[in-house]
């Protein structure tokens, strides 16, 4: 037969019920019996417990000051207790002097069914009387039973005194009647410091919790140390009970410090946030604005009161085409139908785009996702970027326009020989086609070009080491004769950049007169010679 929770429960109550009728009985035999109460009224028992801070006793249970009663005015609450119990318990007075920290269980010498146990700690000394006659004898499972209640109560009592939480138990009046060794560690670090209120003792640590208390309710409360250590926070929860409450605390100092930095690191990325430059418009799972930055205040134009109230992503970029901050679509049924597409994009990180608003500004879309289903959109303004590359293709343009319509060659070269340019009558000069100027080519494989189409000279390495010198340099310019007969001028100019600009120009016929009036004499050589 098993024994329940319930069972050991009642047996614990019954406990406790035969101790205290005890130990009235023992009261009988030496001091006046006391009035007894009527039958219709009932009284809660409760084990007789005293709880003393050296001599001073501080706290009792009802039946523990019924035992002491009887005293007279000369004798003190410590010795009262020492005569009540010096008959079963010879040895209590010793083990009381004993001032080592722990618990110590006497037995009785007349029943041994009857313990008074001993707990002291740096602050206070607990003297409990338990009996084992709660269990009738004629229970077939009495032994089983008392071994399963006091195995039980020594575990409960060790989980209690021994577990990482601040446990302590106070009456109506707020005083502390028991506490365990956490609770008592923890007000013995505080006693050798002093906070703002003076020195820390047992009492005044748990009054100054209980202070901020609300009943049946979870609260929290700083316990201000020394600067260097700074405040000291602990997650307490009261229970209510009768004649007081139990209170559990526990360190929450690990919790605070990182709540502390999640709202600094949440304040940090609102300062960058706000002065970025990009607008930021981020969008819970449920599709609602959750957070926007200045930047996209002042890109978009939208009221700081519409977006506080959280819109859906449909009814912001609604809104952004009624402002004229979108791209205008040909048709708004087919526009509206693009903002899932959007959004599907945007959660994707595959949402890409350039906005050309009608007044001319360019704003970059891009679409972020974000974790918990999230997304973010970015707005760039890049309409002086996008100007600017407007007014490079200009440049770019009418400049190659300009080479086209020279009648000369032109080809410029790197100074590592790359082809960066070239014009019209260039590719027509060496019949080039038009479509290979925009591929990458080198200074060699034009050369081949050159060298196959004109009578073999030494100007074209002239021209290489030209093309590719470091030092400063002037025009050079040379002739040679092509296959066809016709004389070309080459002229190397070095531009900036270490660049050199080939011009090739077809040299004018000269008339067969003319030609032999400039022609060389043999006669005039053989007199020279």
């Amino acid at each position: 037969m098993s024994m329940t929770l319930f069972d050991l429960t009642v047996i614990g109550f019954a406990a406790m019920l035969g101790a205290s009728m005890i130990l009235v009985m023992w009261g009988k035999g030496k001091w006046p019996a006391t009035e007894q109460p009527e039958k219709t009224q009932t009284r809660t028992v409760q084990a007789p417990v005293f709880l003393f801070r050296g001599d001073v006793l501080i706290d009792a249970t009802a039946d523990a000051l019924a035992l002491i009663g009887h005293r007279t005015s000369q004798q003190s609450d410590y010795d009262a207790v020492l005569e009540a119990f010096r008959k079963p318990f010879p040895e209590l007075g010793s083990v009381l002097e004993n001032e080592t920290n722990g618990l110590t269980r006497l037995i009785s010498q007349d029943n041994p069914k009857l313990l008074l146990e001993v707990e002291r700690n740096a602050y206070s000394v607990r003297i409990t009387a338990v009996s084992r006659n709660a269990i009738p004898d004629d229970d077939p499972f009495s032994a089983l039973s008392r071994d399963l209640y006091f195995a039980q109560n020594d575990l409960l009592r060790d989980v209690a005194h021994h577990a990482p939480q601040l446990i302590w138990q106070t009456d109506l009046a707020g005083n502390v009647t028991w506490s365990n060794q956490t609770f008592m560690s923890f007000s013995e670090r505080l006693s050798r410091r002093e906070t703002d209120s003076g020195p820390v003792s047992l009492q005044l640590l748990a009054t100054a919790l209980q202070q901020a208390a609300e009943d049946g309710q979870n609260y929290r409360k700083s316990v201000k140390l020394t600067n260097e250590d700074g405040p000291h926070w602990l997650d307490i929860t009261v229970v209510n009970r009768d004649g007081g409450a139990l209170h559990f605390a526990s360190d929450a100092n690990a919790i605070m410090r990182a709540d502390r930095a999640r709202r600094n690191f949440v304040q940090t990325l609102g300062k960058t946030f706000a002065q970025l430059s990009t607008g930021l418009a981020i969008f819970d799972r449920n599709r609602q604005l959750a957070m926007f930055n200045p930047a996209f205040l002042d890109m978009t134009n939208l009221p700081v009161e519409f977006l506080s109230t959280k819109p859906c992503i449909e009814t912001v970029l609604d809104r952004l085409r009624e402002l004229r901050m979108m791209p205008e679509p040909r048709d708004y049924v087919s526009w509206r139908d693009q903002f899932a597409a959007v959004e599907d994009a945007a959660k994707k990180g595959t949402y890409s785009a350039n906005w050309s608003l009608p007044d001319g500004q360019t704003l970059r879309v891009i679409g972020k996702p974000h974790p918990d289903g999230a997304f973010a959109f970015l707005f760039e303004d890049i309409t002086a970027e996008v100007s600017l590359t407007r007014r490079f293709r200009t440049d770019i343009e009418t400049g190659q326009a300009v080479l086209d319509a020279l009648p000369d060659g032109i080809a410029v070269f790197s100074q590592a020989g790359t082809l960066m340019m070239s014009n019209h009558a260039y590719a027509r000069l060496w019949n080039t086609r038009s479509e290979l100027m925009l591929e990458h080519r080198e200074l060699a494989s034009e050369m081949t070009v050159w060298q196959s189409r004109a009578v073999p000279s030494a100007m074209w390495d002239e021209l290489t080491d030209f093309i590719h010198r470091l030092d400063a340099r002037k025009v050079w310019s040379d002739d040679i004769m092509l296959e066809d007969g016709r004389r070309l001028r080459c002229h190397a100019h070095p531009i900036s950049g270490g660049m050199t600009m080939v011009r090739f120009t077809i040299a004018p016929s000269v008339r067969p007169a003319m030609r032999k009036l400039v022609a060389a004499s043999p006669v005039i050589q053989v007199g020279k010679g």
